[in-house]
C-alpha cells in the first residue's frame, strides 16, 4: 500500500501524469488485490493492461458477469489502455486466427467500455492513450526457430 501510495503522489512533485500499470509481477498482478487497492485509493489512476488479469485469474469461457463487473471497475480507473489480446492461458494471442475470435471480441468489448468510461470522466484537454503493446521476441509467440509465428 505504501509503494502504490508513493507512486500515485508522484505528480505532486513532477508535472506529468503517473499511472499504475496493471501487470504481472507488480502490485497490481492480481485482480482481487487491485480491487483492494481501488478501495484504499479511490482516485488511483491506472494504465490497463487487461490481458494479465485474464491470464492470472484464468477466467473461464464464457466470462462470468461477476468477472465482467470486476473488470469494469478496474477499467473505470484507467487513463490509458494496452491493446493486447489474451486468452485464459496466453498473455498474447494472434488476433487473425479464427480460433481466437472469442478472445478478440471480449477485449474489443472491454476496450469499447473503456473508451466510453474515459469519455465520461475526461476533461476537455485530456488524452486517452491506447498502446498496441505487441511484444517482440522473446515475448512474442515464437516458433522453433525463435521467430514470431504471426503476421502482426
Amino acid at each position: 500500500m505504501r509503494l502504490v501510495d508513493g507512486r500515485r503522489r508522484l505528480p505532486e512533485q513532477a508535472p506529468c501524469p503517473v499511472y499504475i500499470e496493471t501487470h504481472r509481477d507488480r502490485p497490481t498482478t492480481d485482480l482481487c488485490l487491485t480491487l483492494d487497492l481501488l478501495d484504499c485509493f479511490p482516485d488511483l489512476k491506472l494504465l490497463g493492461d487487461l490481458s494479465h488479469f485474464l491470464v492470472g485469474r484464468e477466467f473461464a469461457w464464457t466470462v462470468s458477469e461477476e468477472n465482467h463487473a470486476c473488470m469494469r471497475r478496474v477499467i473505470d480507473h484507467c487513463r490509458a489502455l494496452h491493446g493486447r489480446v489474451a486468452s485464459r492461458e496466453q498473455v498474447q494471442m494472434e488476433i487473425s486466427f479464427p480460433a481466437n475470435r472469442q478472445w478478440v471480441e471480449l477485449f474489443k468489448s472491454w476496450w469499447r467500455y473503456g473508451f466510453e468510461s474515459w469519455r465520461r470522466r475526461a476533461g476537455a484537454d485530456d488524452e486517452l492513450v491506447f498502446v498496441c503493446e505487441l511484444g517482440s521476441k522473446p515475448y512474442a509467440i515464437v516458433g522453433r526457430d525463435g521467430n514470431d509465428l504471426s503476421d502482426r
